[in-house]
């Protein structure tokens, strides 16, 4: 088994499958309307199946047993009449509630959507990648396999079973009852092999995602595992999670390679039964051949349901597992509820004034990352934050655009609480630009402006003044060009040019730089440069940096150390103090000259 750990993808208080669907099939009220329709569809077509199944029965004893040739053919008609309407209502039935399925699945995969939207970051820091893809994807197929095909020949076979068990007891309720009672083992059967069924179609959804979830990680850390030549440890390693998601696909398919055939055989006991005893009744004189036809039609269509349901096991139980594990996707905690009510300022520019005081932070309670930080930005200040990884610089920065809780203190931006602001109108007033630059598979276009609305003039002249408009012209690209997933046709100074781009356009009042100057090509160092000189203008800027001499033109720097600023000035001044940061800087200046 791998060491990847799974336990955490257990589905909790998500309640019982019922309540799982119940709080599903809220999304199907908007079309209660066909539901009902085709459910009265169905339940015509189990009554005519029925009446069918008496006209067969009197065709025999009237008509063929007396032969009466024309009531033999009267009855024929009316067989054939009531079959072929019994499976017209089938299939309008099914279209209808299928019809109604699949729009409910659309609205359920939109809202799994809108909820990724919705949740906090801290979602996104406690779960990989690929199982959050494995709700959205093959979890969402598990309840529309249920939904498009399964539901409906559930309900129809619950309808025809009411209907059939109303008539045989009406017709003959002894026999009615033997025939019911023939049919509990295999119903016993089904509700026996509803637990192994159900548990280890779990096992196979949370293992199938811990696949997903290995495999997004590999696809990552395909760069590290090239540059470090340990594709034979990823292979093991990958293998290990199969073989674990293996064990549980052999088992599932054991589990359902019995169930099956045992409920369909103990199905067929009712006819079995109905056959012996019928037969000798039918010699004894006791009832007529045509009651006896009549029961065997009755026993086929009693039968059929039972066996339907046996078939259908195993997606239901899959439907069941998908529903629990969504519902409990839908229900996780979202940013409103983890940062309170949203605010209601929606300021179109802020002036980018920022103070923080006494700011606690932490992630996991008991374990502070910044502890009583404060400090005053002015509007329009460029600030440089140096410390070692972990120090609380990317957090704090994080705090400012909301992305995070604090537990204590307040951060004031404009001398207003950012608690006080709508929190993605403060977002659209800060614009990140990091050392991994996300790119979207697309045009150029596209990755520049997010959306419609934006002419191709704003665009290009924003690429000229950031100097991505050289770089476009000698590399042949236009707003058209397309762009791979991650810019893998890109440089990564091409895609920092971007993201500078992307900056001058949104016009943000703060802009945070996080090593954006990392790792930059030597060919367009000057450009990226420049662009940042051209960005940071006019606006409120912070400037993340291990190389410290990026921070020398910061108005002030501050220097993190276990999440607290232990010393502010001017790289000059801090250097002039001699204290950490002037230990730091003559780090910095050893590394590079001896790297």
């Amino acid at each position: 088994m791998s060491s990847l750990d799974i336990s955490n993808d257990e589905v909790k208080g998500s309640g019982t499958d019922f309540n799982s669907f119940k709080y599903l099939l809220r999304f199907a009220t908007s079309y209660r309307k066909q539901i009902i329709g085709s459910l009265l569809l169905l339940t015509i077509s189990s009554i005519t199946a029925v009446v069918s199944a008496r006209f067969l029965g009197q065709l025999v004893q009237r008509g063929l047993q007396e032969h009466n040739a024309r009531v033999a053919y009267q009855l024929g008609i009316w067989v054939i009449a009531l079959e072929a309407l019994s499976v017209i209502g089938t299939f309008y039935g099914r279209r209808i509630l299928a019809s109604a399925a699949i729009s409910t699945i659309l609205r359920i995969r939109s809202e799994l959507f809108t909820q990724l939207n919705r949740l906090p970051m801290s979602y996104f820091d406690r779960q990989p990648l690929g199982r959050t893809v494995t709700r959205l994807t093959y979890d969402v197929e598990g309840l529309e396999d249920f939904f498009s095909g399964t539901l409906a020949r559930l309900l129809s076979a619950i309808l025809s079973l009411v209907v059939v068990v109303t008539a045989m007891l009406l017709a003959n309720w002894k026999i009615g009852a033997l025939l019911i009672l023939a049919i509990v083992p295999s119903v016993l059967a089904t509700y026996f092999f509803r637990v192994p069924v159900r548990h280890w179609n779990r096992e196979f959804a949370r293992r199938n995602s811990a696949i997903n979830a290995k495999l997004s990680e590999m696809l990552n850390g395909i760069p590290v595992i090239r540059s470090f030549g340990v594709e034979e440890w990823s292979k093991r390693s990958f293998d290990g999670v199969v073989d674990y998601y293996l064990e549980s696909a052999v088992k599932t398919n054991i589990v359902n390679s019995w169930a099956r055939p045992i409920t369909m055989t103990l199905c067929q006991l009712p006819l079995l039964l109905l056959i012996g005893i019928g037969s000798r009744e039918v010699l004894a004189g006791t009832i007529s051949l045509g009651i006896l036809v009549t029961f065997i039609k009755y026993c086929e269509r009693f039968s059929r349901p039972i066996s339907a349901l046996a078939q259908e096991i195993h997606t239901i139980q899959i439907a069941f597992t998908s529903a629990e594990r969504i519902t409990t996707f839908l229900k996780q905690a979202t940013e409103d509820s983890e940062m309170g009510k949203d605010g209601a300022l929606k300021p179109a520019h802020l002036r980018g004034e920022i103070e923080f005081r006494d700011v606690l932070m932490s992630y996991v309670p008991g374990h502070p990352v910044l502890r009583k930080v404060s400090f005053k930005v002015q509007a329009g200040e460029c600030i440089g934050l140096a410390g070692a990884t972990g120090s609380g610089k990317s957090t704090t920065l994080a705090l400012l655009a909301r992305l995070y809780e604090y537990q204590d203190g307040e951060i004031l931006v404009d001398g207003r609480s950012i608690r006080d602001f709508d929190r993605e109108a403060l977002r659209s007033q800060i614009a990140f630009v990091s050392q991994d630059v996300v790119i979207f598979k697309g045009t150029l276009r596209e990755n520049l402006s997010f959306g419609p609305g934006i002419s191709d003039t704003k665009l290009l002249d924003a690429a000229e003044r950031s100097g991505l408009l050289g770089v476009m012209n000698e590399a042949r690209l236009h707003l058209d060009s397309a762009i791979h997933d991650q810019g893998a046709n890109l440089s990564v100074g091409e895609k920092q040019l971007i993201a500078l781009t992307r900056v001058l356009i949104k016009n943000p009042s703060i802009l945070i730089l996080d090593e954006a100057t990392a790792n930059i090509d030597a060919k367009i160092e000057a450009l990226v440069y420049d662009a940042i000189a051209k960005a940071m203008q006019g606006r409120s800027c912070f400037i993340i940096a291990h190389r410290l001499a990026t921070l020398k033109s910061c108005d002030r720097i501050f220097l993190f150390k276990n999440g607290e600023i232990i010393e502010e000035g001017s790289h000059q001044n801090l250097i002039d103090k001699k204290g950490y940061y002037a230990e730091l800087s003559h780090k910095n200046v050893e590394e590079l000259l001896n790297p």
